[in-house]
């Protein structure tokens, strides 16, 4: 790995400022009468006990939990604090102590009572509050996108501000530690228990993130923060938790990609470290884990970078640290490795007696237990709990999760997204309604945010671990609606998450589908990687929170550009059979983005005229599969030639048309024929419109055309020019659907195009205008000239030539062309014709065109 200027700059700065926070915390605590009072009264049992962060079970002080008993012997969480005369606690969800913040705050003030009442020295309470996909506290407290969102972000600004407003909605229900910021470099993207909890694999944006997100708690916030997990825990495939990871860095590489965020930590004033449980060779030979390693903790932390605030272990229950040495000798050894508190030991009372009779018997010295002490009654000292140990429970309320808390989450949200492709360029997607499955991991959040927008949004929650019938539920829904929107969950993670690849099978058979589908990775961005075909539109969350499911929402309706960068990049697929690194699918900064200011939509022209059977008889099922193919936000349709009975009852069939589409019809009949025979029924012409949009209002406007019966030529105006208004986005946009000219007359085109500018003059100015129909005759012809010096042919605009016979180019003079013309201010992306059809599938004889526009809001 090449180092970068910037990341050169970084360490050379870090290098230079480490120095500048060194032996503040033991000389402070020295100098400090309170420390110094405190710590020369406590007893040993007492100093003991500050060494040790544990949880209780119970949502207050004083609920009595069987599971207290079986742990500690006693049953309150006020009993377990005084018993073992606690430094600290920790919160958890599954221990039932974050369960609103009032109950969180009067807690806090609960144990604060207990403990004063024990020891007089407060506690030291603290959570797990990383935000993303690691988070203790929730709503109403504010949920911040998590750290590799913020990496997303490129902005320290960002990261400082979540941490302020955290830390402060922490503080106010007591809670006076937050083991946050992730300090990790994920350089692994098989990485199974950091991931998304680190900024970046870039180790110059993990500093730059880290400095702040710590400024961010402890000046402004007034907690402490914890980097965690040192020496570095980003470039493992092994989860501590359950095993004991190897980092093969060597010490060139470690002080180049994990360092850094530490020294940045430091250098911004970090007041505590969380430990590793990991074996790094190059740093320690020994085989220990980081928890347990004197070279590491005491020679890197210590001495080289001269950190003398407050070490903390990661859980002691975790597998990392326990296979080497037994739970009575763990503590001690971390002790002597230069920790200073020990956290969650799995039997906290052989931990508490291990350490207290290892300085009974002289292994460890009351001296070194002192040391630690210290520094953790300095720690409270500074967090204001020794002077303000209890929270007012009336001003809760006024701080967590106040307007703008929530407001500054949805902005750093919205700054987050990533979209890694659009190839199918269906984004941003327009403002019509339509019918939207969201399936996969945890949708529920994002489908409420698209049915806020007009969506119809089908809910196919599969989990992680999908069953085949759910992937069959989801695949069958998504074949009838307008678009899938899947959301996977380390679905390439198939040694823990997802054995069976489930999730690798539903986004693989949706895809295959030919439907629209975004696929959307809301934990990892690894994930996209895993798929037999690459997802033609895909972006990223780096986690579930609602304001970045909401964010998601905004993107995909073009309300805010994506703005995302990756901050770690994307390889294929680890290939067995190829040795080496594997390819870059998207590099370190990969971004795309769109104009938020410019609305899309999709208008086709659709000639309708049946070619089944001799009668033209109209096949309702056909057309409507074949208008749904056409994907489009407004269909204008022509030649609406049909028998029906007596009389047409085509009004009710297009209604009929429009039920199953989920779209608004209009209709302009433009005339009825007498029976081509006797006994045959009579046949009516009309021209008509489907739409996304709901239909403001329509009329049929007369328009120079034919006699309506053979063999009369003479021209006379009649209906036929349907025009029906939408508003998109509050812009009322015009849409006409008419049918030009049956007989090939080019006098009659001349007095239609008259017609024409004449109707469309009536507009206000600023309004937009859309022409869709069919006429006879080629584009070129003179007496269409009048017609482009006001609308512009979508077809030409977009310069394809492909299509079929029966569109433009047209192979004769008097040939129909289908087409969809637009006035000023739409802006024409794209324009085709879709593949022909075998004629036995066709539901007409002419083919579609589908113009892709779009508008400046």
């Amino acid at each position: 790995m090449e180092l970068t200027r910037r990341q050169t700059l970084g360490l050379a700065a870090a290098a230079v400022a480490g120095s500048t926070v060194a032996g503040t915390t033991t000389a402070n605590a020295q100098r400090d009468p309170w420390v110094r009072d405190t710590l020369n009264r406590l007893t040993l049992e007492q100093k003991v006990g500050q060494l040790f962060v544990c949880y209780a079970y119970g949502p207050t002080a004083d609920t009595a939990d069987a599971r207290n008993t079986s742990l500690y012997g006693v049953a309150t969480p006020a009993e377990v604090v005084a018993k073992f005369n606690l430094g600290g606690v920790i919160y958890f969800a599954w221990t039932d102590s974050v369960r609103n913040p009032d109950q969180i705050g009067r807690l806090s003030n609960g144990l604060q009572a207990a403990s004063l009442a024990a020891s007089g020295v407060p506690l030291q309470i603290s959570t797990d509050q990383e935000y993303g996909v690691v988070f203790r506290f929730g709503p109403p407290a504010t949920q911040f996108p998590g750290a590799m969102a913020l990496g997303a972000t490129r902005s320290a600004a960002f990261a400082r501000s979540a941490g302020r407003i955290g830390g402060r909605e922490m503080k106010s229900v007591g809670i006076t530690t937050d083991f946050a910021p992730d300090a990790d470099v994920n350089v692994n993207p098989l990485n199974p228990v950091i991931g998304v909890r680190s900024t970046s694999s870039d180790p110059a944006l993990v500093a730059e993130i880290v400095a702040a997100q710590v400024k961010g708690y402890q000046r402004d916030g007034g907690i402490v923060s914890t980097a965690k997990h040192f020496p570095g825990h980003g470039d493992t495939d092994t989860d501590s938790h359950v095993g004991i990871p190897e980092i093969h860095h060597t010490r060139e590489e470690w002080t180049r990609i994990d360092l850094p965020p530490f020294q940045a930590a430091i250098r911004a004033g970090i007041q505590s470290i969380m430990t590793a449980h990991i074996v790094v060779p190059a740093l320690d030979p020994s085989g220990d884990p980081a928890t347990l390693s004197k070279p590491i903790l005491t020679g890197i932390l210590r001495q080289q970078l001269r950190f003398d605030g407050v070490v903390i272990t990661d859980s002691l229950g975790m597998k990392g640290v326990r296979d080497k040495y037994g739970d009575a000798e763990i503590p001690l050894r971390a002790i002597e490795a230069g920790v200073d508190q020990l956290l969650m030991p799995v039997d906290p009372g052989l931990a508490y007696n291990s350490v207290l009779n290892a300085v009974r018997s002289g292994r460890i010295s009351e001296a070194r237990i002192d040391e630690s002490v210290a520094r953790i009654l300095w720690l409270k000292r500074t967090t204001g709990v020794v002077d303000a140990p209890y929270v007012d429970l009336s001003r809760i309320a006024t701080i967590v999760g106040a307007p703008a808390n929530y407001a500054e989450a949805q902005r750093i949200a919205d700054r987050s997204i990533t979209l890694l492709r659009n190839d199918a360029d269906l984004l941003p997607l327009s403002p019509a309604p339509r019918t939207i499955v969201v399936a996969g991991y945890g949708p529920k959040t994002l489908a409420t945010a698209l049915q806020s927008r007009g969506a119809s949004a089908i809910v196919k929650d599969t989990g992680t671990t999908p069953t085949d019938a759910k992937i069959a539920d989801a695949v069958a829904a998504a074949a009838n609606a307008d678009l899938t929107v899947v959301l996977t969950n380390k679905a390439w993670d198939t040694k823990v998450t997802d054995k069976l690849a489930k999730q690798q099978k539903l986004v693989n058979t949706l895809l295959a589908s030919g439907r629209p589908v975004i696929v959307v990775p809301v934990r990892d961005p690894y994930d996209v990687a895993y798929f037999q075909t690459e997802p033609a539109t895909s972006l990223v969350t780096y986690g579930n929170a609602a304001v970045s499911m909401e964010a998601i929402a905004k993107v995909l309706y073009g309300e805010i550009a994506p703005a995302g960068k990756l901050p770690v990049e994307i390889l294929a697929k680890p290939d067995p059979n190829q040795p080496g690194p594997a390819p870059v699918l998207y590099p370190f900064g990969h971004g795309l983005t769109f104009d938020p200011e410019e609305t899309r939509l999709t208008v086709a022209s659709y000639n309708i005229h049946a070619g089944a059977g001799t009668d033209n008889v109209f096949d309702l099922d056909r057309t409507a599969r074949a208008l749904k193919a056409l994907d489009a936000d407004i269909i204008g349709l022509q030649e609406v030639d049909v028998h029906w009975g007596d009389r047409s009852q085509w009004l009710d069939t297009i209604t009929e048309l429009a039920a199953r589409l989920g779209m608004h019809p209009a209709f302009a009949p433009i005339y009825d024929l007498d029976p081509p025979a006797a006994g045959r029924p009579r046949r009516q012409y009309g021209v008509g419109l489907l739409s996304r949009f709901p239909v403001v209002r329509f009329e049929n406007h007369p328009i120079t055309r034919l006699s309506t019966q053979d063999p009369n030529p003479v021209p006379a105006p009649a209906p036929g020019f349907l025009e029906a208004e939408v508003d998109v986005r509050g812009r009322r946009l015009h849409v006409y659907s008419t049918h030009l000219d049956y007989r090939a007359d080019p006098s009659v085109r001349r007095a239609q195009v008259d017609d024409t500018l004449k109707i469309l003059a009536a507009d206000s100015p600023g309004d937009l205008q859309i022409l869709v129909g069919d006429f006879n005759a080629d584009a070129a012809a003179p007496e269409l000239a009048g017609l482009w010096t006001r609308l512009t042919d979508s077809w030409t605009a977009a310069a394809s030539t492909a299509g079929g016979p029966n569109t433009y180019p047209a192979v004769g003079g008097t040939k129909r062309i289908d087409f969809v013309a637009v006035g000023p201010g739409l802006l024409v992306r794209k324009a085709e014709v879709p593949a022909e059809v075998p004629v036995a599938e066709a539901a007409s004889d002419h083919s579609p065109v589908i113009a892709d526009l779009s508008f400046r809001s």
